[in-house]
């Protein structure tokens, strides 16, 4: 099974996930504050050595109507980027509800809101490597 890395692109934090060798399960690694587009990339690259990832999955932030969001353009640009550093395939996919399912989550499990925002974002892109996975699965 390939190697996946989710990312859930925001303003103030990026969230990461990754699947299981098996390419059975998603599990978020880390959420970390931006920076910098340097240390984005580096950060990036750090997870793509250590897990070995053949392709990275983007979330692109789609409106209810299926149109891109205004986040869009930048969410693009950012994929742009992407393809530049780095040797394996990207790929957008919609992140509706993903946040939404995140926050659903964290509420219920009674989390704390400073602890909620540095999980929120690896949680959502946890979901969209799920949702992704299942889309391949279904290909099959």
């Amino acid at each position: 099974m390939r190697r996946l890395l989710a990312i859930d692109y925001g303003d103030v934090r990026m969230g990461l996930a990754v699947n299981d060798a098996l390419g059975i399960t998603a599990q978020g690694i880390c959420s970390f504050k931006r920076s910098s587009l340097e240390s984005d990339i580096a950060k990036i690259k750090e997870v793509m050595v250590s897990h070995h990832i053949d392709e990275i999955v983007v979330g692109m932030p789609y409106m209810l109507s299926g149109e891109k969001g205004s986040k869009a353009k930048e969410v693009d640009a950012f994929i742009t980027i992407l393809k530049q550093h780095f040797p394996v395939p990207v790929v957008e996919w919609d992140e509706r509800y993903t946040t939404v399912q995140a926050e659903e989550i964290l509420d219920s499990s009674g989390v704390k809101m400073k602890k909620k925002k540095s999980v929120i974002d690896m949680l959502a892109a946890t979901f969209i490597l799920e949702s992704y996975m299942e889309s391949l699965k279904r290909k099959i």
